[in-house]
Parts: structure tokens; C-alpha cells; sequence
């Protein structure tokens, strides 16, 4: 691939990731509140009704012409919406960046299904972040059905699970041949034990939490959550997830004490989204920063 096709694709990438966001800003405002379609009617001004011109529905740029106000009623346009599409197209254009110039895996059909399990993994946990933090849940028809999807992608998709667990721990050509199984099956259980392993241990900090706390601690929705993310992540990456979930939520937190003087209820679906993202985007620097402090601690080399 030449660097001017590598630059096209880059481009493309960009901004596909902006048309997705403002289709994510769509879910996000209308799977909550389960009273209409996420596909009609078309959209608009939630305050005067009326319909939005494809024109003032350019991602971000129309945002930005309009002033953040509607053209008809001038009511202000709440800033999420382009804050949505910039992040989406961002990730988009970030995963294309590591995919076409940095990727380990061969180019062609492999690299072009992990961009794709990357982009559909982000932005379904963008929807479920911004729902979680204005609703305090997390749809159904995201968790429930990514679950089903996380088996069927880790079956047809193996090889996913090489780039989320730790290095030289798991290979999944050197174990499948144990089992003597195909690499797709063992793909299908690699998802389902990483469901059941997502799922089951965030239940289980639940339960423990009513026990100690005398009220709930976890929601269902997070357990849902992470089976759907397991699957996805397989059973190391999605341990590793969790940990970095506690780590970023209590973080928070602390500094949210601190500036507030208050704790305040804190849902925990943006945290184990946020935990899973670190794992898709970035799992090899996850393991390798472990290998380092575990080095230090035992008093090894830097």
C-alpha cells in the first residue's frame, strides 16, 4: 500500500467516524427513553419540534456554523452532540493510524476485522458511557446483543484474542493444537468463558458490596456489561480491564471528594468502559507496564 492510499484510508476513516457519531447521538438520546425508532422519524429540535435539514446536520461543522443554537427556535443545542462526533471520529481515525502504520498483524482482511471489532466495540461503550452517566443504565438492546455478537465475532475472529492477552501466556496457535479442536471453536469458548468471566466477577463484587454495605453496590446492567465486553476481550484482557476500571474509578473519586467535599452516586459503566477501551486500543502497552513494575518491585532491572 502506497503512503498517498495509506493517507486516503486515514482521511476516510476520519470521517466516517464523525457520520457515526452523529448516528450514536441518535441512540443515545432515543434507546433510553424507548419511545421511538432509532431509525425514523428523522431527527430534530427536541424543543420547537421541528425537522433538522440535512444541512444544519453536518457532524460538528453545523454545530459550530449554527453557534449551538437551532435555526428555527434558536434554543440552545446541548454541546454532547458534537462532543460525541469528535470523539468518535477521533477513535475512528486513531485505530486506522495504529492499523495501517503500526499494525502487527498481516495487512489485508485481518487488519481491516480488528479496526472493525475496535470501532463497533467504541462506539457501542460511547453510547452506553453517555446513557449511564444521564440515566444511570445501560441498554439492553447494546449489552444483550453484544454478548451474542462478542461469541459470534470470537468464533469467526479468533485471532483477536492473540492482541488482548499477555504475550508469550497465550498463543493461540501454540494451545489449540492441545485441544485438538479447530481455532474457531476454541475461539467460541475463549468468548464465552470470557462472558461468563466478566459477567460472574462483577456480579460477584456486587454481592460481596450488598453484603458489607447493606445496599446495592452493582447494578445488573454492569454485569451484562462486562459479559458483553469479555466476550469480546476474552477472559485475561477483561480481568485486566476490570482492575484498570477500579483504578480509573477510584481516581475519580478521590479527586471528586476532594474538589466537592461530596462522593455522590458514580455510575460504574463509564469506568468499565473506559478499562476495556485501554485493553482494545492499547493491550500490549497494558502488559508490558506490568511486566515493569513486577520487575521493580522484585527489585529487577527498569
Amino acid at each position: 500500500m502506497t503512503p498517498v492510499q495509506r493517507l486516503v484510508l486515514l482521511i476516510f476513516a476520519g470521517i466516517f467516524g464523525l457520520l457515526v457519531g452523529s448516528f450514536l447521538n441518535v441512540c443515545i438520546f432515543r434507546l433510553p427513553r424507548e419511545c421511538m425508532s432509532i431509525v425514523k422519524p428523522r431527527s430534530r429540535c427536541i424543543s420547537c419540534r421541528n425537522f433538522i435539514a440535512w444541512y444544519d446536520n453536518i457532524p460538528v461543522a453545523s454545530w459550530l456554523i449554527l453557534g449551538g443554537r437551532c435555526r428555527h427556535c434558536k434554543v440552545p443545542i446541548s454541546p454532547r452532540y458534537a462532543a460525541v462526533e469528535l470523539l468518535t471520529g477521533a477513535i475512528f481515525a486513531w485505530g486506522a493510524y495504529v492499523q495501517l502504520y503500526h499494525g502487527t498483524l498481516p495487512e489485508g482482511w485481518q487488519r481491516a476485522a480488528w479496526f472493525g471489532v475496535q470501532s463497533g466495540l467504541a462506539s457501542a461503550l460511547i453510547v452506553c458511557t453517555f446513557i449511564d452517566l444521564e440515566f444511570t443504565i445501560l441498554p439492553d438492546e447494546i449489552t444483550l446483543w453484544g454478548i451474542v455478537l462478542g461469541l459470534a465475532t470470537g468464533t469467526a475472529f479468533p485471532f483477536i484474542y492473540e492482541l488482548t492477552s499477555k504475550p508469550g501466556v497465550f498463543m493461540l496457535g501454540d494451545v489449540w493444537p492441545m485441544f485438538g479442536v479447530n481455532r474457531h471453536v476454541l475461539g467460541l469458548v475463549l468468548a464465552a468463558f470470557g462472558a461468563v468471566a466478566g459477567g460472574g466477577l462483577i456480579w460477584l463484587i456486587g454481592v460481596l458490596g450488598k453484603l458489607v454495605f447493606r445496599k446495592e453496590a452493582m447494578g445488573f446492567g454492569d454485569v451484562k456489561l462486562m459479559a458483553f465486553l469479555g466476550a469480546f476481550l476474552g477472559p485475561q484482557a477483561i480481568v485486566m480491564s476490570l482492575f484498570l476500571a477500579v483504578f480509573l474509578g477510584a481516581f475519580f473519586g478521590i479527586g471528586k471528594l476532594i474538589i466537592l467535599r461530596r462522593m455522590g452516586y458514580v455510575p460504574f459503566g463509564p469506568f468499565l468502559s473506559a478499562g476495556a477501551l485501554v485493553m482494545v486500543f492499547a493491550a500490549r502497552h497494558v502488559w508490558d507496564g506490568l511486566d515493569v513494575y513486577f520487575d521493580f518491585v522484585r527489585g529487577g532491572k527498569l
